[in-house]
């Protein structure tokens, strides 16, 4: 008996090994484009104008958000089921709807962002210099958020490859090819971002229409999909992601100058590329997850969690390190002024290892049905983001701002795995001691 749970369990984490491997693989095909998009940024714009860039960055993708209310994720959802039950001639339908929806909201968040655009560069900002980003910023909605309609959409009808492209690295792709024939300012970056966006959307639309059956073979009568509330449903969990990797630079953009928000917003991106190769982790965990929970096996769902958090561990330890050691050499290459970013830096580095830490328990809440429990440790890592934000950026400026961000990070990781004990009975660092023991 012992010898068969040891058996399983080692399949398992075998498993779960190869997933991630290819999980994360993939994903660093995003590095060249994704992370060469902010690396072009900063070293063509300066620290000042990298600042201003990113307030307007961070403003636009928060907002954007607020344009897909989780529509994109329901796309894929109900796009999948109708394909699970056999009913083609429906998917056209649903995409229809989701377009439009998310058209339709988009469309007034641009409007809103692009109406408030000079008080809020010259009331709340204190910045009357960046009235003119923000608004080239609420043309970039509409053309992002058709570009993630098309991406959910996709990925619903199973092709992975194509939506990650759309979703991911197309767009940066595009920027980086052709930055070189635009001048290097904040203005022009921003409508290179717009026509990127609008380029992703576009295409990815005619995949859509390549891949989904003709809409004329709908049901008749059949009633239409939902995808609004579950879309609201799904947002909730998407909310703090954005909060985190959008708030604190905005907040910074109040309180400082716009050198202090291009440290922080340069650090936060280099100590992201530990985040890949987390999601790559937990992306391979999740479906674990869910077969393990399932077929009912406990014991399963418990090593699975041990090793997804151990994996995760040993992915990120490296280049943490190095981020620790050697911080004013990885932001010298960006050019002058970035290396007095490296405090910031290796304060971002930690709060990365701490969602090491907890890699994919949110998941685990998640593809075991404890939503509820998901939604309010969410909710309050985001509180506990705006509160300390507002605190500590005041006082210590970007260093503030990464001590609010990890503090975040450390306590949605944190809860998860409270709340994974309590509604589970797993904690995974007590099975991996078990375990070495």
């Amino acid at each position: 008996m012992v010898e068969r749970t040891a058996e399983r369990n080692g399949g398992i984490g075998r498993g779960l090994l190869r997933g991630s491997i290819v999980s994360v693989a993939v994903r660093l095909i995003d590095l060249p484009s994704r992370y060469g998009f902010h690396l072009l940024v900063a070293a063509r714009l300066g620290l000042a104008q990298t600042g201003d860039f990113y307030i307007v960055f961070s403003l636009m993708t928060l907002l954007a958000g607020l344009g897909r209310i989780g529509i994109d994720k329901a796309m894929t959802r109900e796009v999948a089921v109708a394909c699970a039950e056999n009913r083609p001639g429906d998917v056209r339908r649903i995409v229809g709807r989701g377009y439009l929806l998310i058209l339709c909201a988009s469309a007034l968040v641009a409007a809103a962002l692009a109406l408030a655009a000079d008080p809020l560069a010259s009331r709340i900002l204190d910045k009357p210099d960046l009235a003119y980003p923000i608004l080239l910023g609420a043309l970039t909605i509409v053309p992002q958020n058709l570009s993630t309609a098309a991406g959910g959409a996709l990925a619903g009808l199973k092709r992975i490859g194509f939506s990650q492209m759309i979703y991911s690295w197309l767009w940066p792709a595009l920027f980086c090819a052709v930055t070189w024939l635009t001048p290097g300012d904040v203005a022009n970056t921003l409508l290179l971002i717009a026509a990127c966006f609008a380029a992703a959307a576009v295409i990815g639309t005619l995949l859509v229409l390549r891949f989904a059956h003709p809409a004329e073979l709908a049901e008749p009568g059949a009633p239409p999909a939902p995808l609004l509330r579950p879309g609201l449903s799904l947002f909730t969990l998407e909310l703090t992601q954005l909060a985190i990797s959008s708030v604190p630079a905005l907040i910074l953009g109040i309180t400082a100058d716009s050198v202090r928000v291009g440290l922080f917003a340069v650090a936060w991106r280099v100590a992201m590329l530990t985040n890949v190769l987390i999601a790559g982790v937990a992306g391979m965990a999740a479906p674990t997850f869910a077969g393990l929970h399932a077929a009912g096996d406990r014991r399963g769902l418990a090593q699975a969690a041990r090793h997804a958090v151990l994996l995760g561990l040993a992915l990120t330890a490296g280049p943490v390190l190095v981020m620790l050691a050697a911080p004013e050499l990885l932001l010298g290459f960006l050019g002058d002024g970035f290396s007095d970013g490296a405090t910031t830096l290796r304060i971002l580095a930690l709060g990365q290892f701490a969602a090491a830490c907890f890699t994919a328990l949110p998941e685990l809440l998640g593809m075991t049905g404890h939503l509820a429990d998901l939604r309010r440790v969410n909710m309050i890592a985001m509180m506990v983001l705006l509160t300390s934000c507002a605190l500590l950026s005041p006082f210590w400026l970007n260093n503030g701002a990464a001590l609010a961000t990890t503090l975040a990070i450390l306590v949605n990781g944190a809860g998860a795995a409270i709340a994974a004990r309590r509604a589970l009975g797993i904690v995974p660092w007590r099975a991996s001691c078990a375990s070495a023991s």
